[in-house]
C-alpha cells in the first residue's frame, strides 16, 4: 500500500469490515489506528492529513486482518480498559466484561473500611487492581491456577502501581491465613451453555475461564466449602454469578453454614453479584 494519510486509512479500513459481520466497523477502525498511532481515538481527525508511515500501515494492517477474522478486539490490541484501569490481556487470560464492573463496585461502595481481599481466580489481575487502587487496604492477595495468568497480573499491578500479593494456587491450596472478604468471579459456564456462545468467544478465549462442570457450579461448591477457614469472624464472599444460577449458589452457601445471603442484579436485570455472610 502507498504512503497514506490518516483518514484515507480510515477510511480504506472501515470499509473492509462493512463488509464483514464485525459489529461497530468505524469504532473498530478507529481504536486500531489510534492504538498504532498511540493517539486518542478521537484525536484521529486532528490528524486526518498526517501521512502514515509503511511500518504503521504494515502494523495497522496486520491488525484489521486478525479482527476480520474474528479475534476479540481486546486481544488484538493486547489491552483493555476496565474500571479506571488500563488491563494487558492476552490469550491466556479471559476479557474482562463490563458486567464484572458491578462486582468491584459492589465490593467498593460497600465496604470501604476494609483492609483484607482475597481475590480467587485472578486471571489478568483486573478485579484486584480496580480493587486495590479504589480501597485503602493492608493486604490484598489473588490466585489463579494458571502461571501464565499469574505473570500477567504482576505486569498489570506494575502499570497501575498497585501493590498486590500473587500467587499460583488452586483455589485454597496456597493461601494462608484470614481476609475480611473473598471476591471470585470464576468460571460458571456449563457445558451445554459453552456450545451455544458466539466463536469469538469460544475460538480465542481460554475454555479454563470459562467451562465449569457440575451445571457450571463446581468452584463455587469448591470455595464455599472451604471458605469460613479462611474468612474473619464477619467475613463475606462476593461472588459473580451465570444468570440463573442464585437459587443453586443459595442453595450451597446454606448447605455450607452461610445463612445470609443477598443476590443484586445487572443493568439489563440479570442476577449478576451474589453476596454471602
Amino acid at each position: 500500500m502507498k504512503s497514506q494519510n490518516v483518514l484515507e486509512i480510515l477510511n480504506w479500513a472501515t470499509a473492509l469490515f462493512e463488509s464483514t459481520q464485525i459489529e461497530n466497523p468505524k469504532l473498530n477502525t478507529e481504536q486500531i489506528i489510534s492504538h498504532v498511532l498511540d493517539v486518542k481515538r478521537l484525536e484521529l481527525y486532528l490528524h486526518s492529513s498526517d501521512v502514515i508511515s509503511e511500518d504503521e500501515i504494515k502494523e495497522i494492517q496486520s491488525l484489521i486482518e486478525r479482527r476480520r477474522k474474528g479475534e476479540p478486539l481486546q486481544y488484538v490490541l493486547g489491552e483493555t480498559f476496565f474500571y479506571d484501569c488500563w488491563i494487558f490481556i492476552d490469550k491466556n487470560v479471559l476479557i474482562p466484561r463490563p458486567e464484572t464492573e458491578l462486582l468491584v463496585e459492589k465490593v467498593i461502595d460497600e465496604h470501604q473500611k476494609v483492609k483484607s481481599i482475597l481475590e480467587i481466580g485472578t486471571g489478568s489481575g483486573a478485579i484486584a487492581i480496580a480493587l486495590a487502587k479504589n480501597l485503602n487496604l493492608d493486604r490484598i492477595d489473588a490466585i489463579d491456577i494458571s502461571n501464565e495468568a499469574i505473570k500477567l497480573a504482576r505486569k498489570n499491578a506494575i502499570e497501575n502501581s498497585v501493590n498486590i500479593n500473587f500467587y499460583q494456587s488452586d483455589i485454597f491450596e496456597n493461601i494462608k491465613g484470614k481476609f475480611e472478604l473473598i471476591v471470585s468471579n470464576p468460571p460458571y459456564i456449563s457445558g451445554k451453555e459453552y456450545e451455544k456462545l458466539p466463536a469469538e468467544i469460544k475460538n480465542y478465549e481460554p475454555i479454563n475461564a470459562l467451562l465449569a462442570s457440575e451445571n457450571g457450579l463446581i468452584f463455587y461448591k469448591k470455595i464455599l466449602k472451604n471458605a469460613k477457614e479462611y474468612l474473619t469472624k464477619n467475613g463475606k464472599i462476593y461472588f459473580e454469578i451465570g444468570y440463573d444460577q442464585a437459587e443453586r449458589i443459595k442453595e450451597i452457601a446454606n448447605k455450607n453454614s452461610f445463612d445470609k445471603v443477598n443476590v443484586f442484579k445487572d443493568l439489563n436485570g440479570f442476577d449478576r453479584i451474589i453476596k454471602i455472610g
